[in-house]
């Protein structure tokens, strides 16, 4: 059932999102790369390669840190609008502070 609710993730909640959507797309940016290089494209299949494996880290860390950076912004906007409102498949986590 897709349900909605109003949210804000508090700084680590927001840079493990961001890092997990970079750590994706570094996926995606290495594939990318490497099947261009494999079709003849103007790079090399090592230097494809090397990018495809660190693609997602690089992408990851930068992302994380746009999070770290953008949280002020982030949390400015949300106190202002009392959240974002997400939709999607919620799962309710007993809250365990470590």
């Amino acid at each position: 059932m897709i349900s909605q609710y109003r949210v804000q993730l508090n700084l680590m909640s927001l840079v493990k999102l961001l890092a997990l959507v970079g750590f994706g797309i570094g996926v995606v940016i290495g594939v990318f790369t490497l099947v261009w290089a494999i079709l003849g494209g103007p790079i090399a299949i090592s230097q494809a390669i090397v990018s495809a494996i660190i693609s997602p880290f690089s992408n990851a860390v930068i992302m994380g840190a746009f999070g770290l950076l953008g949280y002020p912004f982030y949390n400015w906007f949300c106190s202002r609008n009392r959240g974002l409102v997400l939709a999607g498949k919620f799962l309710e986590e007993p809250y365990q502070n470590k």
